[in-house]
């Protein structure tokens, strides 16, 4: 019987592993999924030093984060080529210092406008708005096989 499940634990981590790997292939480079993005840049102004805001998209088109001072759910939908589309859907609500506060806001406030997304050359992966904001970040976390 513990085989079994194993077996089934083992099949599981390949799906897994194999579904990744999909997702990278499929944008011709590194993937958006498989680990987290740690927010470097919001529109024109750099994160507050060792700030905690990050975004992680999941395969299954979640979309999980920390927007500085909250964490932060939500989905998000890879369309053809760059498309994007983000929907923060909830957040928890916990108090921060003002600066960690007001950089939040403008993080909520953009996500929503997110309509295209590239990883460039340097492997940083950029989001950009309706009008041209960005949002910049790089990889935390590797977990692409």
């Amino acid at each position: 019987m513990k085989r079994i499940i194993l077996g089934f634990v083992i099949l599981a981590a390949t799906g897994i592993a194999a579904i990744s790997a999909l997702v990278a292939q499929d944008r011709g480079g590194p993937a958006l999924t498989g680990g987290e993005w740690g927010i470097e840049y919001i529109g024109e102004r750099g994160v507050i030093d060792r700030s905690p805001a990050m975004l992680s998209f999941q395969p299954d088109g979640a979309l999980a984060g920390n927007a500085s001072c909250n964490r932060l759910v939500g989905t998000y939908t890879a369309g053809p080529g760059d498309a994007i589309e983000l929907s923060p859907t909830a957040t928890t609500r916990m108090a921060c210092v003002p600066a960690l506060m007001e950089q939040e806001q403008r993080l909520l406030t953009l996500l929503p406008e997110i309509m295209r997304y590239e990883i460039d050359g340097t492997g940083a992966l950029v989001l950009t708005a309706r009008d041209g904001q960005t949002i910049r970040a790089h990889r935390l976390t590797d977990g692409a096989q």
